[in-house]
């Protein structure tokens, strides 16, 4: 009985995350075939799908997206509190466009402006570091905070003759960096062409009917999308193993190559250190060494001996 309260209990909390999430102004946006600067750069096929208000056909969980959210209202709160000259998206409320070459006009909400630096930021919550220290601002990202740094300076709040920075606050939104991680750079003009050419090549595809390109591998569209049904469901499968050429997953291969590498090499250098400090306890200027016994355990119906473990970590206060 206990079970099945639980099991409602969970629905009802489950339902009500995704039911705000569904009635956020972003969500409302993308279902009135209205893209935003964080849709540019992403998958231009989904950006044609969204335009053509096409409806969504799969579940996909918006939990990320909700944290996101949550993490984005109290940093910017935050930043106000200790700077009221800053300009933050979820308290200023400030909405600009930016106007491409094409004609094309995209709006949306900074995050966070300082107008004495010239500068917009974009904070970001990702799950981890090591991927984007590795890589850098995604394409989608550095497109999103261009498109903002265009609409500021075309609303005068910032200036264009001067230098113009653009920026992504990266926080790990599982709580294990406790810092952010932190771009800036100089506006690049450049990307205003590359931007346009994006853009345009999905407005191609809208008024012609057609299919734009699919930016995002298989493999990851099925698991983020909520159009991946209407977007490939009716695409060939191919049998056998798919050659992999997407520049993201190969990446992704080549990090968890490495990754793996390095930790073999890790379990090496502490088995080897491990037997020079036998039986060695004490400190060193920055760490406490000591041999930590660890009882016998049963486990599963046999024995498991005890053992000594070597314990080695950063000292308090050094």
């Amino acid at each position: 009985m206990s079970n099945e309260r639980e099991t409602k209990l969970q629905t009802l909390l489950i339902d009500a995350i995704e039911n705000f999430e569904a009635a956020s102004p972003r969500t409302k946006q993308s279902r009135d075939g209205i893209l935003g600067p964080s849709d540019i750069g992403f998958c231009r096929q989904k950006a044609a799908l969204v335009t053509r208000q096409v409806q969504p056909t799969d579940k996909v969980s918006h939990w990320a997206a909700a944290v996101g959210t949550a993490v984005h209202s109290y940093v910017e709160a935050a930043y106000k509190k200790a700077d009221p000259t800053w300009l933050v998206g979820s308290i200023d409320k400030i909405r600009v466009s930016a106007t491409l070459p094409s004609g094309a006009v995209i709006s949306g909400s900074p995050d966070v402006v300082v107008p004495a630096a010239n500068a917009v930021l974009d904070i970001k919550t990702v799950n981890g570091f090591e991927w984007t220290k590795r890589n850098g601002p995604s394409k989608s990202h550095q497109y999103q905070r261009h498109l903002y740094a265009m609409g500021l300076v075309d609303a005068g709040i910032l200036d264009g003759t001067k230098p113009l920075y653009v920026g992504n606050l990266y926080y790990d939104r599982s709580g294990a960096q406790a810092d952010p991680l932190v771009f800036l750079e100089l506006f690049n003009p450049d990307l205003t062409d590359e931007i346009n050419s994006w853009v345009t090549d999905v407005i191609y595809a809208v008024e012609n009917g057609q299919d734009s390109s699919r930016d995002v591998a298989a493999a990851t569209c099925e698991k983020i999308c909520e159009f991946f049904t209407v977007c490939r469901g009716a695409l060939e499968v191919h049998d056998g193993q798919e050659v992999i050429e997407d520049g993201t997953l190969l990446e992704a291969v080549q990090m968890y190559v490495e990754g793996r590498d390095m930790e073999n090499l890790g379990k090496q250098m502490k088995k080897e250190a491990g037997h020079l400090l036998s039986n060695t306890n004490g400190v060193t200027p920055a760490h406490q060494v000591r041999w930590v016994s660890v009882n016998p355990t049963l486990i599963e119906g046999f024995e498991r001996a005890g053992y000594a473990r070597l314990d080695v970590r950063k000292r308090r206060n050094s």
